[in-house]
């Protein structure tokens, strides 16, 4: 624990049950309703021993309080823009797609998709990946609750799909949900 603050009491931020509950850090506060609403970042490696997923950070809200325990839940994740910088080359076509969906718990995501090809494209070719894409994730999202959503992307089963169908409209080098909110 934290060195005494006068006033202050320490306050253990508990990460949720899909992330195993693990001790994401301490913070101090005077009144249990300033902890409440409160975000926490942390690399993803932190709470999912993944070393793979090493350029994403997660976001947490804090959302409970019970004794000197904050629970939070899932609030969102991003990947770090030096991640993001180094995929993108020149004679690439680069794809951004901006998407809000309702899970089938009825939670709203705004989802923000990154999809880099092996070459330049028309932008025909650029609008049927765009399409193909957001009709895919929009079906997964209604057909998953949140938890389940976040395990596929966690463990690439979405990225490998979108990757194996679409690379049939146009070979994609590379696909990151850039950045996820819920909202």
């Amino acid at each position: 624990m934290a060195k005494k603050i006068k006033g202050k009491d320490w306050y253990t931020v508990v990460a949720p049950k899909f992330f195993e509950e693990k001790v994401l850090g301490d913070t101090p506060a005077d009144d249990v309703n300033k902890v409440l609403g409160r975000t926490i970042s942390t690399p993803l490696v932190f709470v999912s021993k993944d070393m793979s997923k090493y350029y994403i950070k997660v976001k947490f809200k804090i959302t409970k309080v019970e004794g000197n325990k904050a629970y939070t839940e899932f609030h969102g994740m991003e990947c770090l823009r030096d991640y993001i910088s180094r995929l993108v080359r020149h004679r690439i076509t680069r794809i951004d797609i901006v998407q809000k969906l309702k899970t089938k718990d009825d939670k709203r995501i705004a989802i923000k998709i990154l999809i880099i090809t092996n070459r330049k494209v028309t932008r025909g070719v650029e609008k049927n990946i765009r399409t193909f894409v957001e009709q895919t994730l929009e079906k997964l999202t209604s057909e998953n609750n949140l938890d389940s959503l976040l395990a596929k992307i966690l463990n690439d089963s979405i990225k490998q799909k979108i990757m194996k169908e679409g690379g049939k409209i146009y070979p994609i080098r590379a696909f990151e949900i850039r950045r996820m909110d819920v909202m």
